[in-house]
């Protein structure tokens, strides 16, 4: 009976052993015991870990990951014993020679009576498309985790990558009182501590890399739906309550949202909603709280997804008109051209498209409407050209689209097919989406001007970057922001601000436009300060029709 028992027992441990490396394809499998010593190795371990199975047995396993990658192991015990499983996670271990092999390392717990913990690692197994930032200054330089920047470059990857049977999700932390909680700590336990708790964010994570410190104590990761969320907030909330001299440790709260990809929106869509959302609770901390997380996220994240499909159908529809308003020269009072503006033919009367034009910013979906504008402004002016009108207009384009590659092709070409219009069709290059890379967008604005049309850098003054702008871009003329404008006669700087902007404009060759412009001392004024053009109610409000040039059409 006992050498049937020894069978039994046998077969069983081999049986679990099995079914638990049954989950993953690997090139090493080692089981630890209760206190993580290699109990049982197979398979290229002396590729990965420089020793024979033989040799590794009795070994802790955390000694052959490299220091810098221990506490991430730790986090990974600490996981699979609450969840049962993780993985996949980006180690690093010592191996033959001296060298570094980086592995991917899954396991799975069985919580006998033994406490065994199972290894599957693999140096070669497929992962998610996703690439990661080594950048140092990609990642909160604190935690070492990603910032949100490179965050949203990750999440758009694996929005894309996601199973669609089994989409990742991603989950928001908050972590009241961290702030607090690090001002009572020591810097060498404040930072022991962060490093714990970005440990199990990373091990929770795809890939062992996608999680982010999107705010002081915000926290975001994209997992697979086997992550234990609850578990991970316990986690946290345990190590804050343990270092915390006071005992009060703090408050952990989550949401959680599936990354499958909404009916409405394309994939790249859906990742914009997602991170549009964090950008925007990360904006105003103070209302980043775990209430705001766990009922606005989701309603927010509803609200961007059918914005974003609203203003695709918009552009995809037509449904916005173009009215002008003229611009003129102050001395002679002879339309110069007008600019295109928008109307969106659903919103309220009087209300402006701003919001809607900067939230198409916000979300990298203006470069389509920009398109649309342009070609509705061709149509315009070969229309018009068609009876004897000749038109010259400005249309607004965002520094945002600027930088598209999509969209700088399919802008060139559609320049291209209308050659002859050049001379007649103007841009303004907006300011409300920061410019990142100025010699890219100057080398197109000389590339417009050398092909006959003219560039108008818009609202300047109106950002901290207007002055790195002037100095960056080769434009044609500058438009004077209409808060200088109106303050001009109103304040007692006023009149020495608009001047000097006039003035610098001359000393480099351009010429300036005055926006706001609504009575006529303030028309006389700016012809005094040298600025050559104004737009404004004094010489009409945007109109339908374009006014004043060689026709109306």
């Amino acid at each position: 009976m006992n050498g049937q028992a020894s069978i039994v027992t046998n077969l069983r441990s081999d049986r679990d052993r099995f079914v638990a490396f049954a989950f993953a394809a690997a090139d090493a499998l080692v089981e630890l015991d209760d206190q993580r010593r290699i109990s049982y190795a197979v398979g290229a371990v002396h590729w990965l870990a420089g020793a024979t199975a033989d040799q590794l047995i009795g070994r802790p396993f955390i000694d052959l990951v490299i220091k810098d990658d221990q506490r991430l192991l730790l986090a990974a015990y600490a996981t699979a014993e609450k969840q049962s499983r993780f993985g996949p996670v980006d180690l690093r271990l010592m191996a033959a020679g001296g060298r570094e092999q980086r592995v991917a390392l899954f396991a799975s717990h069985l919580p006998d009576r033994a406490n065994r913990l199972f290894l599957a690692l693999s140096a070669k197994r497929s992962m998610p498309a996703v690439t990661t930032a080594v950048d140092p200054a990609s990642r909160d330089a604190e935690t070492g985790l990603l910032n949100k920047e490179s965050f949203a470059t990750m999440a758009l990857q694996l929005v894309k990558s996601s199973p669609a049977e089994r989409p990742y999700q991603m989950t928001l932390l908050n972590v009241e009182g961290l702030t607090e909680l690090e001002g009572r700590l020591d810097k060498k336990t404040a930072g022991d501590f962060l490093a714990d708790v970005s440990s199990h964010l990373k091990v929770n994570s795809v890939n062992g890399e996608s999680a982010s410190r999107i705010d002081d104590n915000q926290f975001s990761i994209v997992h697979d739906g086997s992550v234990d969320v609850t578990a991970l907030e316990q986690t946290i909330s345990q190590r804050a309550q343990a270092v915390d001299p006071t005992g009060q440790g703090v408050t952990v709260g989550s949401t959680t949202v599936a990354l499958d990809v909404a009916d409405k929106l394309s994939e790249e869509d859906a990742a914009r909603a997602i991170l549009y959302t964090i950008n925007k609770f990360s904006e105003k901390p103070g209302d980043f709280t775990v209430t705001a997380l766990a009922e606005g996220y989701k309603l927010m994240l509803d609200e961007t997804v059918e914005k974003i499909a609203e203003f695709r159908s918009i552009i995809k529809s037509g449904k916005f008109d173009i009215v002008f308003q003229p611009i003129v020269d102050l001395k002679t009072r002879k339309v110069h051209h007008s600019e295109a503006l928008v109307r969106f033919k659903d919103s309220a009367p009087g209300q402006s498209p701003f919001a809607l034009i900067t939230f198409a910013e916000d979300v990298g979906v203006i470069g389509e409407f920009d398109l649309a504008m342009c070609r509705k402004v061709i149509e315009k002016i070969k229309k018009a050209n068609d009876n004897g009108h000749e038109l010259y207009i400005a249309v607004n384009l965002s520094g945002r689209s600027l930088e598209n590659a999509v969209f700088l092709r399919d802008f060139k070409a559609l320049l291209d097919a209308h050659n002859g219009l050049r001379k007649q069709l103007m841009f303004e290059v907006t300011e409300s989406a920061e410019i990142i890379n100025l010699e890219q967008t100057n080398k197109l604005i000389r590339e417009l001007r050398d092909k006959g049309h003219h560039v108008c850098l818009d609202d300047f003054g109106a950002g901290a970057a207007a002055f790195q702008y002037l100095r960056a871009l080769d434009i044609d003329f500058v438009k004077i922001d209409g808060s200088y404008v109106r303050e001009a006669l109103s304040k007692p700087n006023g009149k020495s601000f608009l001047k000097a902007m006039a003035s610098l404009c001359a000393d480099l060759g351009i010429d300036t436009i005055a926006e706001m412009v609504e009575d006529e001392p303030v028309a006389k004024f700016l012809i005094e300060a040298g600025v050559k053009y104004g737009q404004g109610y004094l010489f009409g409000k945007p109109a339908p029709g374009v006014i004043g040039q060689s026709g109306t059409s």
